[in-house]
């Protein structure tokens, strides 16, 4: 330290050198303030190990957006012992910091599944489709962009119309105020209290984002006609609008800290971090006992159970839900005896599989107040980050621009196609990784990298919000640890290709505004060899999208909710697993059909049903709403 200071402040008295030593303690301080380890609740782990493991009333398999809101609100009765088993740990810096959200893709904090390949989809993507999910504290809500959009009315209300009762619009829109602490204020007032709420653990509020292209965008729309809707989740639900996020003061607001954080000092609540739940234990009437697991300790895996003495509760997504069904004997009869399990109940666990499909459009663009990346300005944005939770790495860009349309009517009220938009100012460092998160084959991340060293890049996500055809996810294999399979269902026949394309003909009228002319965007074509026909017809968009088409990562539906009367139903509209008995999912997988809008807010919302339906059966009372 003396010689490094010696080179660059050898004529010190002495208070330089002490400013400079402060400073960097304060920027240290600042940091480690971000996530403190003893902000998250303690793991159980060593405790479980040491004196072994009790009984418990609720084990939760699953620290997501779904556990993570049940497992909080069961913790409220005094009466209720809950454990929670969580695959990942707690949520690293990264997670915090708004900008850095991506970078957690392909890590230890996710898991990194890859889609089946298939000759109608993905066909640019070499690996297949990339799907990550939050594997920590939070689960997915610790990793996505964070946007608060619940979906329409529409999509409620033909989930009671399938039969699944007390599940329409007027009754999940209590259950979404519920859980909300809205922070803007014109979000409470004028009327807008109808939907919205203050006080709930689940942090809202703006991204505050002032880029540019956000403006652009939204200048361009109103040029052609569509409406600016200040409030996407307010009952309007066609047009341009900036929603709000899960975040608070510049930091993530996952549904870890809303419902996990804020129980942590409860006696009655535990959980043990980096446990995989590898099987349900049933007995001989079909009643949930217990969950076996896999512990990770410095001295390598331990296999452990749990018992429950009244229900086991799965909240480990789409695709690991239906995965921990299967492996414990809760499945498809023929899929199962493939895999040499023994059936306990068949059921279409796994089948039913919805997604957000994006067909990614690239752009460039020249006329904007942005300046390519230069090294101070981006050091001097992180250190207002850390000192003071403001600027560029306190929100994500333009990301959280959205547009909602209707491709077939323009005044209709329900949309069919969602807009999303990622911007890179020229010369981003590291754009090449960045872009490597989408799976692209080389030649297309070639093309986009290298433009982004003369222009700013612009990505729109046409992103098709009711996928016709379905999926499914099944095993490989009884072992635990082996990947499952996961079929997309993706543009298996023409409805779907051809919605897409209305969206990205749609969108292609933006090229034809004054404000796009003005700035200079440009379509950047990207070198697709095998779709040979004529550029913008539609034999062209129709191999684009088959070629581009990805996740928005929204998987959902793998254990569909339905009446007695739907035989594909998974569990009934309590949430309770058909034909037998202490055993819950409460997750996205439950949802009959896809909402039409990002699906975080949705699934805390489950959450909170599921949490309710509980305390009903338990206590005979819901909680007041």
């Amino acid at each position: 330290m003396d010689q490094l200071l010696g080179q660059c402040a050898s004529h010190s008295i002495g208070n330089a050198n002490q400013l400079f030593g402060l400073m960097i303690q304060t920027l240290i301080a600042a940091q480690c303030s971000l996530s403190p380890p003893d902000m998250w609740p303690t793991d159980y782990a060593s405790t479980a190990l040491k004196n072994g493991l009790d009984e418990y009333d609720f084990v939760v398999v699953g620290a997501g957006s779904g556990g993570s809101t049940v497992a909080g609100r069961l913790s409220e009765v005094n009466d209720f012992k809950i454990l929670v088993l969580e695959a990942g740990g707690d949520p690293p810096i990264e997670s915090e910091v708004p900008l850095l959200a991506f970078g957690q893709q392909r890590s230890k904090v996710t898991w990194n599944h890859y889609c089946e390949k298939s000759d109608k989809s993905s066909l640019s993507l070499p690996k297949g489709s990339y799907w990550p999910s939050g594997k920590l504290l939070g689960g997915s809500s610790g990793v996505n962009a964070m946007l608060y959009v619940r979906g329409n009315s529409r999509d409620y209300d033909r989930w009671e119309e399938m039969g699944c009762t007390d599940w329409g619009w007027k009754t999940v829109l209590k259950y979404f105020m519920k859980s909300e602490d809205q922070q803007q204020p014109s979000y409470l007032q004028d009327g807008n209290e109808k939907f919205h709420a203050a006080g709930g653990p689940l942090k809202v509020g703006s991204f505050m984002s002032a880029d540019v292209m956000k403006y652009i965008v939204a200048d361009a729309a109103i040029e052609l006609g569509y409406r600016e809707v200040l409030d996407i989740n307010g009952g309007s639900y066609l047009g341009f609008s900036t929603p709000g996020g899960t975040l608070h003061q510049g930091k993530r607001w996952s549904a870890a800290k809303a419902f996990l954080n804020s129980a942590k000092d409860r006696e009655n609540l535990n959980i043990i971090k980096h446990a995989t739940a590898t099987k349900i234990e049933f007995d001989d009437k079909k009643r949930a006992k217990g969950v076996h697991f896999v512990l990770e300790t410095p001295q390598g895996p331990k296999k452990m159970f749990v018992k429950a003495k009244k229900e086991v509760i799965v909240a480990s997504g789409t695709v690991n839900s239906a995965k921990l069904l299967l492996l414990s004997g809760v499945g498809p009869e023929k899929h199962l005896k493939e895999m040499q399990i023994p059936v306990v109940q068949d059921l279409q666990v796994g089948e039913n599989l919805q997604d957000h499909i994006v067909i990614p459009l690239f752009y460039s663009y020249h006329k904007t107040n942005s300046l390519p990346f230069d090294v101070t300005q981006f050091v001097s944005d992180f250190f207002a980050y850390v000192m003071h939770r403001v600027g560029p790495f306190s929100h994500m860009g333009a990301l959280d621009m959205m547009g909602f349309i209707n491709t077939e009517n323009k005044t209709d009220k329900f949309p069919d196609i969602q807009y999303h938009f990622f911007k890179f100012d020229r010369q981003t460092p590291q754009f090449d990784v960045i872009f490597e998160n989408f799976g692209f084959d080389a030649g297309i991340n070639e093309k986009i990298v290298a433009m982004n060293q003369d222009a700013h890049t612009l990505v729109v996500l046409v992103t098709l919000l009711q996928q016709t055809d379905r999926g499914n996810v099944k095993l490989r294999s009884s072992d635990p640890f082996d990947a499952p399979k996961i079929t997309t269902g993706y543009f298996e026949t023409p409805t779907d290709v051809k919605t897409a394309i209305r969206g990205i003909r749609k969108f292609r009228e933006f090229h034809k505004t004054q404000v796009f002319r003005d700035h200079e965007v440009e379509e950047i074509q990207i070198p697709l060899p095998h779709c040979s026909a004529p550029h913008d017809s539609d034999a062209y968009w129709d191999c684009y999208s088959r070629s581009v088409g990805t996740t928005l990562y929204h998987p959902v539906g793998t254990a569909k909710m339905g009446p007695e009367s739907d035989a594909n139903a998974v569990v009934d509209p309590q949430l309770r697993v058909r034909g037998i008995k202490g055993l819950r999912v409460i997750d996205a997988s439950i949802m009959p059909r896809i909402v039409s809008g990002n699906t975080n807010a949705p699934t805390i919302m489950i959450g909170e049903r599921g949490a309710d339906f509980i305390k009903e059966d338990y206590q005979g009372k819901r909680d007041e709403l």
